[in-house]
């Protein structure tokens, strides 16, 4: 029993699936990798798996004995601490902290200006990074869009080039092969100050695939290996479908994405013992009327907290997603969709949470999704504080004092905590009249007014000249 002076807080919690249910996908997983087999285009991991005891045929296709998934989890460090531009400690990837950052890669941009669906351009990179330097609860950044008026073959090199240069805040990177995965992580070295301080510091985190189901490609595998090469964190993180590239049920698609995870866990682990390994899964169900993926079904929620659940079982940090929603326009069906994605990952409890911002499906990106899921984080984090139970919350005296058909406006416990409650910056909760009086603007108008007078006004830290010298000379060289 606790004393009067103890301190019990009754937070909320979501637990989906019992100690029995993760140890049945585990070993429904390990089945899959000794029976099945995962295919490796990458004749060097072959080679690596080989040696290690995993049984090869069919020139690539490796089976998996389960010694090496428990060596190679055993040996997966179980926090990884990323640092921002200045070597500072951002995330601490470890037990259920959560962060929150945008996507990568969108085609299309709803322009914040104009209102128009238009194709990403390089000024837009340097406009998306500026905003999440800005909004304190976007604490990395991702690429979030392909530039349509950039050379195909330096689209990765931009991207990262004005990462670098436009944000002080960790990053999540994706590059096309070796060569521009090589490029990236020479430009964060040269902003870190050599590979060492880099590796120190673990400024950046690479985000690949598998090739669903059961493949590892050559290019991805490249990467994957490279990152452990360097020591520096990499996400190898599944994205199938249920019902097109992964079997139709929930607990089928965790298994075998799950299968697909630990099998590039363990070639990472092969190449670099105890370098820092992400572990996620995106297991999106296709709905076969639109023939399309769904970013904010209920079902991806679940699929979700799963992942974070196994993660947290096998003790990786994990990856999940949140801020992102199939509307193809920032309306109520949008602020709907974030509002559910982002009370999920707070409550299953992945620790990097990406694609703040994706509308349409992935397709498109929305400045304003990324500021009001700034604000939903926020309120989340507010929610996520529970209730604290003590002597001085319970306050019994100051129930006493104020007696039957009194009130407490003038209390000084009132005004020494009011302040703890959660005021929002963007939702409204004025009475009507004051409300009109201020321009009875909409959420979607006081998102849009934000959005705007950040990319006007705010300049994030500049990064020193001979640095950025330094990364467009690499970006020269690959020209």
């Amino acid at each position: 029993m606790k004393t009067a002076n103890s301190i019990a807080y009754s937070s909320p919690q979501f637990a989906l699936l019992s100690e029995t249910q993760l140890q049945d996908i585990h070993l429904a997983a390990l089945e899959v990798l000794r029976r099945t087999g995962i295919r490796f285009h990458h004749q060097g991991a072959v080679e690596l798996l080989k040696d290690a005891g995993a049984f090869i045929s069919d020139g690539n296709l490796v089976k998996f004995p389960a010694s090496l998934v428990e060596q190679a989890l055993g040996s997966a460090p179980g926090r990884i601490i990323m640092c921002d531009r200045d070597g500072q400690p951002g995330m601490y990837l470890e037990a259920s902290k959560v962060y929150f950052g945008t996507g990568s890669d969108c085609l299309n941009l709803l322009d914040p200006r104009t209102g128009q669906h238009r194709q990403f351009v390089e000024a837009d990179l340097t406009d998306a990074y500026r905003l999440c330097d800005a909004l304190p609860n976007i604490h990395f950044v991702m690429s979030v869009g392909i530039p349509f008026d950039v050379n195909p073959a330096l689209t990765y090199d931009v991207q990262m080039l004005h990462m670098l240069e436009d944000t002080t805040k960790p990053i999540v990177f994706v590059t096309n092969d070796l060569a521009s995965c090589q490029r990236a992580i020479d430009m964060a070295a040269a902003v870190a100050g050599g590979y060492e301080a880099l590796r120190e510091q673990q400024h950046i985190l690479l985000y690949s695939e598998p090739s669903s189901p059961l493949q590892q490609s050559d290019t991805a595998v490249d990467k994957l290996l490279l990152m452990a090469e360097y020591e520096l964190p990499v996400v190898h993180s599944p994205g199938p479908q249920m019902g097109a590239v992964a079997p139709i049920t929930m607990a089928g698609g965790l298994v075998m994405s799950l299968a697909e995870i630990l099998s590039s866990l363990v070639v990472h682990q092969l190449k670099r013992p105890g370098a820092p390994f992400v572990f996620g899964a995106g297991i999106h169900h296709m709905d076969m009327s639109a023939m399309q993926i769904c970013y904010a079904s209920p079902e991806f929620q679940l699929t979700k907290a799963a992942i974070a659940e196994l993660g947290r079982w096998y003790g990786l940090p994990t990856w999940g997603y949140a801020g992102c929603s199939d509307a193809k326009v920032m309306d109520e069906q949008a602020a709907v969709e974030a509002t559910l994605s982002v009370i999920m990952a707070k409550f299953s409890g992945g620790n990097l949470i990406h694609d703040v911002g994706y509308m349409e499906s992935g397709l498109t990106t929305s400045y304003e999704m990324i500021a009001l899921t700034d604000e939903l984080v926020a309120m989340t984090d507010n929610m996520m504080k529970g209730i604290e139970v003590s002597e001085e919350t319970l306050l019994v005296d100051e129930i006493d004092r104020v007696g039957p058909g009194g009130n407490y406006l003038d209390s000084k416990v009132t005004l020494q905590r009011f302040r703890e409650y959660w005021r929002p910056g963007l939702l409204d909760r004025r009475l009507r009249q004051q409300w009109l009086d201020k321009g009875s603007l909409t959420l979607g108008q006081r998102l849009t007014a934000k959005v705007i007078k950040i990319l006007d006004e705010y300049r994030p830290k500049q990064l020193e000249a001979e640095k950025s010298r330094k990364l467009r000379e690499i970006l020269a060289q690959a020209r």
